[in-house]
């Protein structure tokens, strides 16, 4: 005969395994709508971030060298990232407003919601990344052993966009301006991290700006593993980890107290 732990445990693994599910069909849903009715598909997944890729490539080899070798896969190997980073926090200012009917659902987590956004996102950063890891042999670039720290940077990142998104999801229903300026930061972050130049260039007496933008350390760590064939640097990933968790805190602090006034304002 079951313990009352025993039944206990079986409900917990039934709750987990059916939110597994949820998150995973609703993950493959948002991944796919993104592309429904296009003649390309899923292609485009893949074409938009090498647009903005032979752009840069265009700018930064061709009308103002900065005489990076390799540089293709040096700026791949950060844009790939940041990109991630910048759709999940572009979309996030929605996420509960286009989502209403999910939302007011009683068996329904809205926070479920970034958690979906985040790997919805992810799922492009992986389709892109066989093209960054066939590119890398072509410039005379090597793989190597350091690239299975990549799912730590993944995480370490994965943490920070969903506590990000979770409290401008949760603001923004309040202060519809909030994804506006959610736009604005990033493009002035986007300059402010070094994705199209190295970190090493950058003069000393404006290096606290990068130490106090978690971006930085997640993105020269990126280009630690697979551009410079290194280990990433441990005491920035260190920072960045403490600063994703404490506003992963954050963010479900902002959320719980306020969830009940996004259900009842949505």
């Amino acid at each position: 005969m079951a313990t009352n732990s025993t039944i206990k445990a079986r409900i917990f693994s039934k709750k987990v395994l059916y939110k597994y599910e949820l998150i995973w069909h609703l993950v493959r849903r948002d991944f796919s709508l993104q592309y429904k009715r296009s003649v390309l598909g899923v292609l485009w997944s893949l074409l938009l971030p090498l647009g903005q890729l032979l752009v840069l490539i265009f700018i930064f080899e061709k009308v103002i060298p900065l005489n990076i070798e390799a540089y293709p896969v040096f700026l791949f190997s950060a844009l790939l990232p940041w990109s991630w980073f910048s759709n999940c926090l572009t979309s996030a200012g929605g996420l509960f407003i286009n989502n209403r009917d999910l939302v007011r659902r009683p068996n329904f987590e809205p926070s479920m919601l970034v958690i979906i956004n985040t790997l919805s996102n992810l799922l492009l950063l992986i389709v892109a990344l066989p093209l960054l890891f066939l590119a890398i042999p072509f410039f005379e670039r090597g793989l190597s052993i350091n690239l299975i720290f990549l799912p730590l940077l993944i995480l370490i990142q994965g943490l920070l966009s969903y506590g990000l998104g979770l409290i401008i999801a949760t603001i923004n229903v309040f202060y519809r301006d909030i994804q506006h300026i959610v736009s604005v930061a990033l493009l002035m972050l986007f300059f402010l991290t070094p994705v199209f130049y190295g970190i090493r260039s950058i003069g000393k007496d404006y290096r606290f700006l990068y130490d106090l933008n978690p971006m930085a350390g997640l993105i020269e760590s990126y280009r630690l593993i697979i551009y410079y064939d290194g280990a990433p640097d441990w005491s920035s990933i260190l920072v960045t980890g403490v600063i994703s968790l404490i506003t992963c805190l954050l963010g479900y602090i902002i959320y719980k107290s306020q969830i009940h006034h996004v259900v009842d304002i949505i």
